[in-house]
């Protein structure tokens, strides 16, 4: 009668066996404190794709992330807040590595040929990793986790003096880098904001820029104008000469070398250079 029992046993030893969780490998990604504020952070990429750690900060009131390319220009990246995507960095100017400027990251953030981006943080904690979006061959940019609030991606541009024609507007915001700006039932209030701010803005008792549209409608592309004074605002039809308020565009992807004959020429005209990018032995 040993049989039934060594089965009896057999089966209740599996079924132990069974209630044990299997060891699966750890892959949960390390989260790395931020531990100075105001200050750049050199990060280094090989190739298109990686990310850098996840970083954690705590900002007591709204920060901002602040990403720029540097030593040669033309590389990109996209950056993710919380775990959501917030979007890529400005498209750069020109071919790539067209520019150099070293490490003199602050040179970069005033150059249009590197790609750099701005990037609101909450008060509280929040995390953040940048993934190159594109490159060349690899180098080195800098973040740094500013304890003001980010620039507003809005500005009263005037080198064309006031205006009458959205055709004109959009010409005069071109020139200046950016676009005809867009404003919303979310936006209106720091819109607003800037334009009061803004020392070509008269508020006698009120003023008045053009805009694009107003929560994505352009009305048949009419002229709108977002007319301001000391405490509201509102988009109407345009009434007056105004100036412009333009916006920055937003990004689009570096088509890559292979996909434009200028790009697979200035590829192959490159310097050679390691870009910034942290070599083994070096």
């Amino acid at each position: 009668m040993l049989l039934p029992l060594l089965v009896l046993t057999s089966f209740v030893a599996a079924a132990a066996a069974a209630a044990v969780p299997a060891t699966v490998a750890d892959t949960t990604v390390a989260t790395m404190p931020v531990t100075t504020i105001d200050a750049w952070t050199y990060f280094s990429f090989g190739d298109t794709g990686p990310s850098t750690d996840n970083f954690s900060v705590t900002m007591q009131d709204e920060g901002c992330l602040i990403v720029s390319d540097a030593y040669c220009s033309g590389d990109q990246f996209r950056v993710a807040i919380n775990g959501t995507d917030k979007g890529l960095t400005s498209t750069p100017v020109g071919s790539w590595c067209s520019v150099a400027v070293g490490e003199d990251v602050e040179s970069a953030l005033t150059k249009p040929e590197f790609s750099k981006g701005y990037f609101p943080l909450a008060s509280g904690t929040s995390t953040f990793n940048i993934t190159v979006a594109y490159t060349q061959g690899g180098g080195g940019a800098y973040w740094k986790v500013a304890s003001a609030p980010c620039p507003a991606p809005f500005k009263v541009v005037t080198s064309a003096g006031k205006l009458t024609a959205r055709a004109a507007a959009v010409s005069a915001c071109e020139v200046a880098g950016m676009a005809l700006a867009d404003v919303t039932s979310a936006n209106t209030d720091a819109v607003a904001d800037v334009v009061r701010k803004s020392p070509d803005i008269k508020l006698n008792p009120v003023d008045a820029v053009l805009v694009r549209s107003w929560n994505g409608d352009t009305y048949g592309n009419v002229d709108l104008q977002m007319t301001v004074s000391a405490t509201t605002s509102a988009v109407t039809m345009r009434m007056r000469p105004a100036f412009p308020l333009c916006q920055n565009p937003t990004p689009n992807l570096v088509a890559s070398a292979e996909e434009t004959a200028e790009g697979e020429a200035a590829a192959a005209a490159a310097p050679e250079t390691d870009n910034g990018r942290a070599l083994q032995g070096k």
